[in-house]
């Protein structure tokens, strides 16, 4: 048998069949990858919903990553900053409020009329009010205030659990704030200062008012004698006798109303800040706390809250004037400073020393998120960018700028405050 084999023709026919099949398969799959790029590439909406600025619980509860399509970090970043936000106009708002109340009134005191738009406008009417008494005074005037300065109380783990909310990527030993300074109840013996809950014995430096006789300063009408010399007036050095109408320092043979520096442990009937010989109960923090381990957004938004949640006991003042030009404006002077000296000294003391600069370094804060708004949209992809850039515009463009501006007024705030409570002081 003859075995035949295919002619050559019809071999090159059959290859360049083959080879045709390859190039519409090379050219089918080329068509489906471009397809398959446009398609990623094509812009993808997301949800974008706005959170709540003013809720702290909706701002913890919020998903930033999945509403915006971004990274992890930016969701973190802006949740921190959103929340310090809130903290800062709640602020602004109890300052403007508080400021507005005592200022308004001494001004008013003193002669100043008008109707201010702001506690701020108010502080400053205050103080023209009462740079202008003092120089009615006369050069001879001399002035004086003795202050009871108030306890602050925090709750001790506000800010452990503020900065756990806040940046929830932080470990826990980060996170942890430690109180520097306890208050509380105290079962045994007391030493530091005892803040009684109504008039006590004190043995040890009464800084309030007294129920008997008395060594030390009066802010009142010091009965007795002033520096060695029988007096029944004003006393500008060392009172001893009785001191009527006003806030003393010093040793008080009587009952103390206000807090007891006590000279050596004892019981305390009220709030002991300091140690106790056994353990406190029902205990507040009453001495700031250690910074804990946060992103600065986060550790921004705590100060704040810190400053926000921070309560004070009312001051106990008196303002003693003598050798006035015009006893009258005197007079004027001493009543209103009694009177609205105690909630400015409140108010100055729950901003805290540190209160401008934790205002500040809030500003910059917002401002820099608000700023890298753009940059958190791209941090989840090309894809979604253009549409996660325009929602957090959306959401958090207008309100961070509002409260930058927020944070200027409270800055400005605190300045009024102190620059009035030190006037008003000297």
């Amino acid at each position: 048998m003859r075995l035949q084999y295919p002619s050559s023709s019809l071999l090159a026919r059959k290859d360049s069949v083959r080879k045709l099949i390859v190039a519409l398969g090379v050219a089918l799959m080329t068509v489906a990858c471009g397809a398959s790029k446009k398609e990623a590439s094509r812009p993808i909406a997301v949800p974008g919903n706005c959170p709540d600025l003013s809720k702290g619980d909706e701002l913890a509860a919020f998903d930033f990553a999945k509403e915006y399509a971004i990274s992890v970090d930016a969701a973190e970043k802006l949740k921190a900053a959103a929340l310090a936000v809130m903290e800062l106009d709640a602020l602004a708002d109890r300052l403007d409020a508080d400021l507005g109340i005592a200022c308004s009134q001494l001004a008013q005191d003193l002669g100043s009329r008008g109707d201010w738009r702001s506690g701020n406008d108010a502080c400053s009417a205050a103080l023209e009010a009462v740079q202008g008494a003092r120089t009615k005074l006369g050069p001879k005037a001399r002035t004086q205030v003795i202050l009871r300065r108030p306890v602050c109380l925090t709750d001790v783990s506000l800010v452990t659990k503020c900065a756990s909310i806040c940046d929830s990527s932080a470990l826990a030993e980060r996170v942890r704030a430690e109180c520097e300074k306890m208050a509380g109840r105290c079962d045994g013996n007391c030493e530091g200062v005892c803040e009684s809950k109504g008039p006590a014995k004190c043995e040890g430096a009464c800084s309030g008012t007294c129920e008997g006789p008395i060594k030390g300063e009066c802010g009142g009408r010091c009965v007795g004698t002033c520096d060695g010399k029988r007096t029944s007036g004003v006393c500008h050095g060392v009172c001893i006798g009785t001191c009527e109408r006003g806030a003393m320092n010093g040793e008080c043979k009587g009952a103390c109303t206000g807090t007891c520096r006590l000279e050596r442990p004892g019981i305390c009937a009220g709030l002991c800040s300091g140690t106790c010989s056994v353990e406190l109960a029902d205990v507040r923090c009453a001495g700031g706390f250690t910074a804990p381990g946060v992103r600065p957004e986060c550790r921004a938004r705590c100060d704040l809250a810190e400053m926000n949640h921070t309560e004070c006991s009312t001051p106990q003042v008196g303002f003693i004037v003598s050798g006035a030009k015009d006893r009258e404006t005197g007079d004027a002077m001493k009543v209103a400073i009694d009177k609205a000296l105690p909630a400015l000294v409140k108010i100055t003391q729950e901003m805290g020393e540190k209160g401008p600069a934790r205002v500040l370094n809030a500003q910059s804060v917002i401002e820099g998120v608000r700023k890298g708004l753009g940059e958190m949209a791209r941090s989840g992809g090309s894809a979604t960018a253009e549409s996660s850039a325009a929602h957090l515009s959306k959401c958090f463009d207008e309100p961070f700028k509002k409260a930058v501006e927020a944070a200027v007024a409270v800055k400005t705030g605190i300045g009024e405050a102190t620059a009035l409570r030190d006037e008003a002081s000297k």
